[in-house]
């Protein structure tokens, strides 16, 4: 008989045993430690992160709040309403380091490296935009002169993926980050998202996949990044610009620190009106309240820059852009159908504000019984 009570007889078998889940943890732990680090997070005190970050004034601006140094911004509109156009005129005041109106009154920034891919226009049609056309309204002459710190690209592909790389869009962004290097471009304007990769932006995994690799690019390549995107077609009655307007929208304005549209103005044909639809860093300025309205047409952009030697010249009516209006409801820009005030309601609206400016009554009152803006008000007075 044994010395011990029944089962304490098999207690030595326990030595070095040890339950299947804690064999296999340690296991685990040990392959981990023999690894090498896959170093994907970067780890500082806030106080260290905040030191090291890139001053940045509160004043500093790209294109007054609509784009800030450092972001991923996106401009969107339908067709043929000028997004080209505007996108142009910003790199050009940016390379030459002077603001556009009305973002004018601030300090300017030093003048900037452009990149800007242009998978829009044509040689021949920038040549039209930016020349003037002659009496005869057919010949083009005295072409703009941009600053040479913007650098214009084309596309050219024969339409085959080279070996080592999975995709159009995979070699396109290698270039990028290679001229982005050499050309010491700070500054990234792509016209428009579209050609970032064959397929829609509106496949969410598509837009998905090139808004991180922008995202991307602008963290490690230190660039501020403007990307034009389409609105699809609207249909029935117009209202005022949304985020759901931008094509792709969810994956875009996501990824996407500011977002800001053009929309097209039922007052006149060449008027268009800027809008803020997101705001990440900036300060909301313009939104539906206070739009920025603009016209578009050609003018002389250096004079208005200063950047002619010959002050005493006549204008040379050769850069197609646009000009600072005022501040506006966007309402007032919109089709009667679509809006509340409309054209019909801003007739009456005119006709009010002259009657209680008959009375007495300054802009600032008028404005706030009528809610529109100051501006606004004041342009309503001096109709006839």
């Amino acid at each position: 008989m044994s010395e011990f009570p029944s089962g304490d007889q098999d207690y030595d078998s326990m030595i070095g045993w040890e339950p299947d889940s804690v064999r296999e943890r340690k296991e685990r732990a040990k392959k981990r430690a023999e690894q090498e680090s896959p170093a994907m997070l970067y780890c500082r005190g806030m106080n260290a992160w905040l030191q090291t970050t890139m001053p940045v004034s509160a004043g500093d601006e790209l294109f007054g709040q609509f784009w800030l140094p450092g972001e991923l911004a996106v401009l969107f509109s339908s067709a043929g309403v000028g997004k080209s156009i505007l996108a142009t005129q910003i790199a050009e005041s940016l390379a030459r380091g002077i603001p556009l109106a009305p973002f004018d009154t601030g300090a300017a920034l030093p003048p900037r490296r452009v990149l800007y891919l242009d998978f829009e226009l044509t040689r021949e049609q920038l040549l039209m935009r930016y020349s003037a056309v002659g009496e005869d309204g057919v010949t083009m002459s005295t072409p703009y002169s941009f600053s040479s710190d913007i650098i214009r690209s084309e596309m050219y592909w024969n339409g085959r993926v080279a070996y080592g790389y999975e995709s159009f869009s995979d070699m396109l962004f290698a270039e990028l980050e290679a001229i982005i290097y050499d050309e010491r471009i700070d500054t990234l304007i792509v016209d428009n998202i579209t050609f970032l990769d064959r397929t829609s932006t509106s496949n969410i995994n598509t837009s998905l996949g090139i808004m991180r690799r922008l995202n991307e690019l602008k963290r490690e390549q230190f660039v501020s990044i403007l990307v034009l995107a389409h609105t699809p077609k609207r249909h029935g009655a117009p209202a005022e610009l949304t985020e759901s307007d931008l094509q792709g929208s969810v994956n875009l304005t996501n990824f996407a620190d500011s977002v800001f549209a053009i929309g097209r103005s039922a007052v006149s044909s060449d008027l268009r009106y800027l809008k803020q639809i997101k705001v990440r860093s900036g300060r909301t300025k313009f939104d539906r309240n206070r739009v920025a309205v603009y016209r578009i047409a050609k003018f002389d952009l250096a004079k208005c820059l200063g950047v002619t030697k010959q002050t005493d010249r006549k204008p040379v009516k050769n850069f197609l852009g646009f000009t600072f209006v005022e501040f506006g409801d966007e309402n007032v820009h919109l089709e009667e159908a679509g809006s509340p005030v409309g054209l019909g309601g801003r007739q009456a609206q005119v006709a009010k504000a002259r009657l209680l400016a008959g009375k007495g009554k300054s802009a600032r009152k008028i404005a706030a019984e009528l809610g529109i803006p100051r501006t606004t008000a004041h342009r309503y007075m001096q109709r006839p």
